[in-house]
């Protein structure tokens, strides 16, 4: 196995100060997050604005950037998703203060711009989404779009008339947050957009494999977060099928499995093989059957 350790916290330093190429992203407040906010977060005093989180992400090649700020250390985590509509909970106060239990989250790939939330709005057409990248495509030829918070879904609202409602605490019951852009129908623009979305998670995958060489995984080391090895968990026997301990640099990676303590299994009498742990001799007491010990 190949080894390797890398300092979070001096890679995100380096970020925070522009010292890498800068990219084209934006930064489209989308609203505020508990509980996922500091899953897969990296864990940084230098990263301590929502502008640095913002360029952090988007440099790396994800569409999505978390950032909570904590009176012990910020948190920013980057993402490929937006938050559900479940996940989503009020501003402490005003549109865009998330205070310190909640994460704030932007979109880094879109050519809308918040404008505020709202109690009322004027409507073109009214559909449901599952997701904000989905109500920004769907208002493309329009120049506002809206969301609220419906169940589990977003109510997506398209109009060309701005909001003249009474502003509202983003996040509360029945509130829309509002979003202007300039509407186009020309589907070369359209198809200029979604390329550029393409690119970032091309990007973010590149990102992904460039800590190993090709066929190996980079999967954390047990009490080193900051720390990985290299691994190809195709065949290894105690991180079969992904990282057992989690992915260096894919919080969302599925996890492995540790073959080699399969309960009844003989030391030594557990392969991994086509897709699965295959056992091939049990402890004393146990019997093989059907590839199980029993």
């Amino acid at each position: 196995m190949l080894a390797r350790s890398l300092s979070i916290i001096g890679l995100l330093s380096v970020i925070s100060l522009r010292s890498v190429s800068a990219v084209d992203y934006s930064e489209t407040y989308l609203g505020c997050v508990t509980g996922t906010g500091t899953s897969g977060a990296l864990a940084s005093p230098s990263v301590n604005t929502i502008s640095d989180c913002n360029y952090a992400c988007a440099d790396a090649g994800y569409t999505y950037a978390y950032f909570q700020y904590q009176s012990a250390g910020s948190y920013c985590s980057c993402k490929n998703d937006g938050p559900l509509s479940s996940e989503i909970t009020p501003a402490v106060s005003g549109s865009t203060n998330c205070g310190s239990a909640a994460a704030s989250v932007n979109a880094l790939a879109t050519d809308y711009y918040f404008n505020n939330c709202y109690n009322t709005i004027s409507a073109n057409d009214v559909t449901s989404s599952t997701t904000f990248e989905q109500c920004f495509e769907t208002c493309t030829t329009y120049t506002d779009a809206f969301l609220k918070v419906s169940g589990n879904a977003y109510l997506c609202v398209c109009s060309n008339t701005a909001s003249t409602g009474t502003t509202q605490t983003c996040g509360n019951t029945g509130t829309y947050f509002a979003y202007a852009h300039t509407a186009t129908s020309s589907p070369s623009i359209i198809e200029r957009r979604r390329r550029k979305l393409e690119k970032m998670k091309r990007d973010e995958q590149l990102r992904l494999n460039r800590f190993c060489p090709g066929g190996l995984q980079a999967c954390v080391i047990p009490g080193s977060d900051d720390s990985f090895e290299c691994i190809d968990t195709s065949s290894e026997l105690e991180s079969f099928g992904g990282c057992l301990y989690g992915s260096y640099t894919n919080s969302t990676a599925s996890a492995g499995v540790d073959c080699s303590i399969i309960p009844g299994a003989a030391f030594g009498g557990a392969t991994c093989s086509n897709g699965r742990c295959e056992i091939s001799a049990c402890r004393e007491g146990f019997q093989l059957v059907d590839g199980r010990c029993q």
